[in-house]
């Protein structure tokens, strides 16, 4: 039986208010701490953070469009037949668990505040900051760790990461993988929280 069925409707409503501020909160407290660190650790070492997040307009399309054309791969990840692919299954699997764990307490602000905090968090921790460092290949790597949804969705991370450096690299801006991956995000949250609609609407 669901956990959902245990509750009845006004007690469900007052769970997924809780649950929705709880990821609000998670999601501020931890993208405030990425970005603190940041921020420290550019100041300390003389990164020049604050200028590789300057406002440009082409490497904002470029991330854009890179970003689309990851969340165009959706669909074939939560296809049916994705189960039976092997380079797919992992992934399959990973979703799954979103869409029962984390889709149901998605409304529009929770996706909002996710995909935005996340991308410019991540990306100026993980491209700002360590990249220069460490290079682009330890710091994807370190970023497909940050998302241990299981063997899969990690080196999947992982190569997604190498991306976004390399938009990085390319453009001289965190403008590109920040525009990439708030785009992504936004669109595969906002997919998966219609499926986790639809899902629920079945029950």
């Amino acid at each position: 039986m669901p956990a959902a069925a245990l509750y009845s409707a006004p007690d469900r409503v007052k769970v997924r208010s809780a649950m929705r501020l709880t990821i609000v909160r998670l999601e501020l407290l931890a993208s405030a701490a990425l970005l603190g660190a940041a921020a420290a650790w550019s100041r300390l070492r003389g990164l020049g953070l604050a200028a590789a997040l300057g406002p440009a307009a082409e490497p904002a399309a470029l991330g854009v469009a890179a970003g689309l054309a990851l969340a165009a791969t959706l669909p074939l990840v939560t296809a049916p037949w994705a189960r039976r692919v092997l380079l797919l299954r992992g992934l399959r699997r990973a979703w799954d668990a979103l869409e029962s764990g984390l889709g149901p307490s998605l409304g529009r602000v929770e996706v909002l505040v996710l995909a935005v905090c996340s991308a410019v968090s991540e990306e100026a921790f993980f491209r700002g900051v360590l990249q220069p460092e460490i290079g682009l290949v330890p710091a994807s790597a370190l970023f497909g760790l940050l998302h241990p949804l299981g063997l899969a969705y990690v080196v999947w991370a992982m190569a997604v990461g190498a991306g976004l450096g390399a938009l990085f690299a390319a453009t001289g801006s965190l403008v590109a993988p920040i525009a990439a991956h708030g785009t992504y995000n936004l669109v595969a949250l906002a997919y998966l929280r219609r499926r986790s609609s639809r899902q629920e609407e079945l029950r």
